[in-house]
């Protein structure tokens, strides 16, 4: 899949790396125990519900994030919107969140969960930054890549960018490459840091180029 996967969610401004790093934590731990519970997928769409609201209705947001907001008055309306409507491991993540005053961190954590569920089908997010835009052969030459340094299907999140002196660059989750890949790759990052010098040197733009 090329672009923004479906589902994602973007960190909320405010969030800082180090409560990123949190979100992922509670992800982890939850998504362990809804494979206990087997309610992977359903936790999956509720926090989607959940994240969604978050990020596009203010009052929610604010009611989630704003220290005015009375934490045992929040635990009491958070029990009353959602307890026997959603699943429990949802309302008690929800009600931890709230006791360490991290409900603002719930569009993070969907993401981090996301990211984690897709892994644990056998696919892994690719993040990739290119001189010039991908060919659907180097696509195929990554993933046959990523696929054997992994074992699991990546999904390709492309972004093209002129100014990238090295041609390519790929990160895997949450994780660098790592050198073993990274030669496996070098070929290919040659090809589209001269693809993209002829092309600025020739005056076409990248989506007039023919493939290399």
């Amino acid at each position: 899949m090329r672009g923004q996967r479906a589902g994602a969610f973007g960190v909320s401004a405010g969030v800082t790396e180090q409560e990123v790093a949190f979100a992922r934590v509670y992800a982890d731990a939850v998504l362990e125990l809804a494979q206990q519970s087997g309610d992977v997928d359903v936790l999956w769409h509720e926090l989607q519900e959940i994240a969604r609201h978050a990020q596009s209705d203010e009052d929610f947001a604010m009611f989630l994030a704003s220290p005015i907001v009375d934490g045992d008055a929040r635990r009491d309306t958070l029990e009353k919107l959602f307890r026997g409507k959603c699943t429990d491991l949802l309302v008690d993540t929800l009600q931890v969140l709230n006791r360490k005053g991290r409900l603002h961190l719930v569009p993070a954590l969907a993401e981090a969960y996301r990211r984690g569920r897709e892994e644990l089908l056998g696919r892994i997010e690719v993040r990739v930054r290119s001189a010039a835009p991908l060919t659907e052969s180097h696509r195929q030459q990554l993933a046959a890549v990523i696929r054997q340094q992994t074992g699991k299907e990546p999904d390709l999140l492309e972004t093209v960018d002129p100014s990238l002196l090295g041609g390519l660059v790929v990160q895997v989750g949450d994780r660098k490459l790592d050198a073993s890949i990274a030669r496996k790759l070098d070929r290919l990052s040659r090809r589209l840091r001269e693809r993209a010098s002829r092309e600025l040197h020739g005056g076409r733009s990248f989506v007039e180029a023919a493939p290399v």
